[in-house]
């Protein structure tokens, strides 16, 4: 008997038949109700979509999928939508997939044994990928942003290529994961430097690396999944620049990762490419020209810089200034004078098997070399020492502080020049210590704790509108830049950077330099530095800070500093290729 009205009747097992669909299509494809599992050919629309005109009730009240009539006697099917090419992936012509995605959570691993994105017994630990991790809230212009510690893999390979990834995509900060990776307990020192070298070298050398990676990946590096395109990089490092790591050990140990973070045809990629490198690596050809693109592979560098270095020095200084930035940096100490001397500091360190040279133009500063985390030598935790560059213990120089003088420094954080300062004071006098950021507030606080500098005085908050209570004899302006002179130390800041900075930057250091100059009583003492040597935050901020305000006149750091770091206009400028050590710049002014 058949039932009236819109029913679907009842089939031979005595269950309603669905609802018949619309005039003129049959009985139409069978809607799905939320939540049920879409079929392994199912070509319907978005599931919103299907939501909307879905008005029929929940499964029990519909027929089973075997209830449908022969396919004649139902509608067309639904056309398919075209496919989306993911962002960041590598397509292949004439394919319905993609031959190098992200792998998916919660599919198996065929590479490793693992069903759900959780071992069956023979893989591995559980892993996950996340390819697009949430947006970050933005950084107000020309301060840094704090980069939340991850935890990290022991795996010396896994570990570096996680924190290259994450300078990759989003920008991370990668000495602030280097130095989480240094804390990892019961750590091989061989492991420790093995991920600071892959980290480093990789970052350092990225732009050569991807000119060479891009002629042996037939779709182009470019199309290449980031986590496929860092291992990449970091199996082509070890393969052009470790002698000391077997390439065996460089190719196996990529194709692992491979299989980890990509799936089978993702490890054949790497296998090919990385082995084929190995086998033309004595034949290939760098660019050799002195057009800007060449400059940029050959020296790894951005092109933008590149082209603009170019313009500036010429050919044979740009060379010599992108070599320079390549080059691995030692650690610099500076010794704690209120608890030593150089010398002394020198016979500690032996005691710790540290070998030690002394710098070139700071009377204060020694190099080391073969310690990338300085924190865990002795003589660093009991305060006879801090890590500072020799171009930043120079501007305390230039400051030249007195015993029992009032002394301001602007932007403090993470502490070496205020702590400088106040041991050229014998730690008589004071020296007030400002940042506005929390977490550097908290990092300026230790250094000062560590080294036992009582003279000064921490203080959170903004230089620019902070009342202070009385004027000082001496006022650092340390502003924020670009730090294209420290790209060498850096080596992931010449990729996270572009020209707009060059924008942002100035009125952000004459700002704070007209507001340090507030501070300065008259016949006081202002010196303002950046770690960069590009005009826009140097030279033209000096002149449009005495075009503002007349009652400072420039001094000459004549006297103050040794001649081979000044100018002809007696301003401290460091190039790494001149110098050998952090690009930087200083100028010193005096209130009238």
């Amino acid at each position: 008997m058949r039932s009236g009205g819109g029913g679907g009747g009842r089939d031979r097992r005595g269950r309603r038949r669905p609802p018949a669909g619309p005039s003129g299509s049959g009985s139409g494809p069978r809607e799905r109700a939320s939540g049920e599992r879409r079929g392994p050919g199912d070509s319907r629309g978005p599931r919103d979509a299907r939501a909307a005109r879905d008005s029929r009730g929940p499964r029990d009240n519909r027929g089973p999928r075997d209830s449908r009539g022969p396919r004649d006697n139902r509608g067309p099917r639904a056309a398919r939508p075209p496919r989306v090419q993911p962002e960041g992936q590598a397509y292949a012509e004439n394919r319905s997939r993609p031959i190098y995605p992200e792998a998916r959570r919660g599919r198996p691993n065929a590479a490793d044994g693992r069903r759900n994105g959780r071992p069956d017994g023979r893989g591995g630990p559980r892993w996950r990928t996340n390819p697009s991790p949430p947006a970050r809230p933005a950084v107000p212009a020309g301060l840094p942003e704090m980069e939340e510690q991850e935890a990290l893999p022991a795996n010396p390979r896994e570990a570096a290529l996680k924190i290259l990834h994450a300078a990759d995509t989003r920008s991370a900060f990668s000495d602030r994961l280097l130095d989480g990776a240094h804390r990892l307990p019961n750590q091989d020192p061989r492991d420790e430097a093995l991920v600071h070298e892959l980290v480093k070298g990789t970052l350092r050398w990225r732009g050569r690396l991807d000119w060479v990676l891009d002629r042996l990946v037939h779709i182009g590096l470019s199309q290449v999944q980031p986590w496929i395109k860092n291992i990449l990089r970091m199996g082509a490092y070890q393969i052009l620049f470790l002698d000391r790591v077997p390439v065996h050990a460089a190719v196996d140990e990529s194709v692992k990762l491979a299989n980890q973070y990509g799936h089978p045809g993702t490890a054949g990629l790497v296998n090919s490419v990385l082995r084929r490198l190995a086998e033309e690596k004595d034949t290939i050809t760098l660019p050799e020209g002195d057009d800007v693109a060449s400059l940029a592979a050959w020296g790894s560098h951005p092109v933008w810089l590149t082209e603009r270095w170019l313009a500036r020095f010429g050919v044979a200084a740009t060379r010599a200034l992108l070599m320079a930035d390549n080059r691995p940096v030692p650690v610099g100490l500076r010794v704690n004078t209120l608890r030593g001397t150089r010398e002394q500091l020198i016979e500690r360190l032996a005691t710790e098997g540290v070998a030690t040279t002394p710098a070139r133009f700071s009377p204060d500063l020694l190099w080391i070399e073969g310690h990338h985390a300085p924190g865990r030598l002795n003589a660093f935790k009991q305060g006879l020492c801090t890590a500072q560059d020799e171009s930043e213990a120079l501007v305390s120089r230039l400051v030249a502080a007195q015993t029992h003088e009032r002394v301001l420094d602007l932007c403090a954080a993470p502490g070496g020049k205020c702590t400088h300062l106040a041991e050229m004071m014998g730690d008589e006098g004071e020296v007030w210590a400002m940042e506005r950021n929390e977490a550097r507030v908290l990092a300026l606080q230790n250094t000062v704790t560590r080294l036992g500098t009582h003279s000064v005085h921490v203080v959170q908050g903004d230089g620019r509108t902070y009342t202070f209570p009385m004027p000082f004899d001496r006022v650092l302006v340390d502003a924020p830049c670009t730090g294209l002179g420290v790209l060498a130390r850096r080596a992931d800041a010449r990729w996270r950077k572009g020209p707009e900075m060059l924008e942002e930057m100035p009125p952000i250091q004459l700002d704070l330099l007209v507001a340090g100059g507030r501070r300065a009583r008259p016949g006081g003492v202002l010196v303002y530095s950046v770690c960069s040597f590009e005009p826009e935050e140097t030279t033209e901020v000096v002149e449009d800070f005495l075009d503002q305000n007349p009652q400072f006149v420039l001094e000459s750091a004549t006297g103050l500093l040794p001649d081979e770091v000044l100018d002809e206009h007696g301003f401290m400028r460091l190039t790494p290729h001149v110098h050998g050590c952090d690009g930087a710049f200083a100028a010193r002014f005096r209130r009238t």
